[in-house]
């Protein structure tokens, strides 16, 4: 007999028993999640299950040891013997140190400004006048002094200027010179022979006169000889009168106005040499700080103007840190107290903790207040040894107190209380007892204690030390 097909043409009783292996499995996910269910509630709430089950001693006990456990909490009331059970430690002896208290901030080294003194930490050099450039006398990471020519324009131009100013200058030199020689002495010498001769031919004229006057009174000469001795005395009065204000004029000059105007001329003279050699000047651009070449950005045969840029200068012994503290931790008088500086490494973290940094000094103390941040400007000089470069982002320690030879531990040796104090579990053999200390300072690890009874060479614990009892044994753990 053949079995019956369904509709798809499969034999029925294979399709019904897939259907019930399916169905089976269902009900075995579902068994499993009741197990699992009712394992959790045994387990985590056997009390709230217990109390649901029959009063069978069986079920009760097997539910109760099925269920999580509780450890018994001790009694209240108890207090446990410490004194039986060592508990391991490390330890540190007190030592002897000097601690510092600081106030700290992120700041970036920058080249220092200039001061009354002493000369700026960089400069930026531009060419004073338009030209072309002949020649770059400096290369990046040479090291120039003041005044040292770094870049060469082409100078044939201004060159010739001042040559002309110059011949300029000696003429005009020349002429004062002139002016201020005249009279010769030779023609002091010939005006003066003609004052001389003119004097003594008045007095031949004077003496004719007076014999022509007299005889015509007695002997009878003519009227026309003593008229003409008369107009020869006139004309020897003449002369003399002439010639001695001829000599006089030679004594007096050059006139002041002679002088006065010759010099102007010399002056002026002067000025336009002054000028063109200013202008040559420009031609040779100079280093105006003693520092390193950082850039330059020209070469020979380009034009240039004054707004370019062409070298850059830093001085990297004459460097420093713009930082801002809180106004709050500032003492009254920062300035000149020591800083140090902290090159920081990747990711922001300041450098090693137990490094002395770079030592430097607060030089400037903003007067003006952040009022967003509540942050004070300070301004750190770096030591010319620094090592350290511009741009570079360091952390400033600004020491602000100091603790010499005080007495430290490490910081895990102190602890707090039940009443909040600090205290020192002190090691003496295998016994640990606690002790109350006065704290201080504390830096790279370490904190400053002082009590009746602490001294160097004092063992305290270390790892291990919080919650140690007031008293207790103890075993050292090297």
């Amino acid at each position: 007999m053949k079995p019956k097909s369904g509709p798809s043409g499969t034999p029925l009783n294979e399709k019904i028993g897939k259907q019930m292996k399916a169905w089976l499995k269902v009900l075995l996910f579902l068994l499993a999640i009741a197990i699992l269910s009712a394992g959790w509630a045994v387990y985590f709430h056997n009390e709230a299950v217990a109390s649901k089950l029959p009063k069978w001693g069986w079920v009760q006990g097997m539910v109760t040891h099925l269920g999580q456990k509780k450890e018994e909490a001790p009694d209240e009331d108890e207090d446990p013997d410490t004194t039986k059970n060592q508990i391991p430690v490390h330890v540190a002896r007190v030592s002897v140190a000097t601690l510092h208290k600081y106030i700290e901030g992120i700041g970036v080294v920058s080249p220092r400004a200039a001061r009354a003194g002493e000369m700026a930490g960089s400069a930026n050099l531009a060419s004073p006048v338009a030209g072309v450039v002949s020649k770059v006398l400096c290369a990046v990471g040479q090291k120039v002094k003041a005044g040292e020519p770094v870049i060469q324009l082409d100078d044939r131009v201004a060159k010739a200027a001042e040559e002309q100013a110059t011949a300029g200058l000696a003429q005009a030199q020349a002429s004062l010179a002139a002016l201020k020689a005249t009279p010769r002495p030779d023609q002091l010498q010939i005006a003066q022979l003609n004052v001389e001769k003119s004097q003594a031919a008045l007095q031949f004229a004077q003496k004719n006169y007076d014999r022509q006057k007299l005889l015509s009174s007695e002997e009878g000469v003519s009227e026309k000889t003593l008229e003409q001795a008369q107009m020869e005395l006139s004309a020897a009065k003449t002369d003399v009168t002439v010639n001695q204000k001829q000599l006089a004029l030679l004594k007096s000059q050059p006139t002041p106005e002679d002088l006065r105007q010759e010099e102007a001329k010399v002056a002026q003279a002067q000025a336009a040499l002054g000028a063109a050699r200013a202008q040559h000047q420009m031609m040779t651009i100079t280093a105006p700080i003693d520092a390193t070449v950082e850039a330059v950005s020209v070469n020979p045969g380009e034009g240039v103007d004054t707004t370019k840029t062409l070298v850059q200068l830093v001085a990297l012994d004459r460097l420093m840190v713009d930082v801002d503290v809180p106004a709050e931790q500032l003492p009254a008088n920062v300035v000149g107290m020591e800083a140090r500086v902290f090159a920081k490494v990747k990711g922001g973290a300041a450098g090693d903790e137990g490094a002395e940094g770079v030592a430097g000094k607060v030089a400037v103390v903003s007067p003006q207040v952040d009022p967003k941040t509540g942050g004070v400007a300070l301004t750190i000089d770096l030591p010319a040894d620094s090592g350290l470069r511009p741009g570079l982002s360091v952390r400033v320690r600004v020491v602000t107190e100091e603790h010499k030879d005080c007495l430290v531990v490490p910081r895990e040796a102190v602890v707090s209380d039940e009443n909040g104090d600090s205290v020192v579990s002190v090691i003496a053999g295998d016994q640990a007892t606690h002790k109350t200390v006065t704290t201080g300072l504390e830096e790279n690890g370490m904190i400053e204690i002082s009590a009746d009874g602490i001294a160097e060479g004092v063992r305290v614990a270390t790892a291990g030390a919080f919650g140690l009892p007031a008293a207790t044994k103890v075993k050292v753990v090297e």
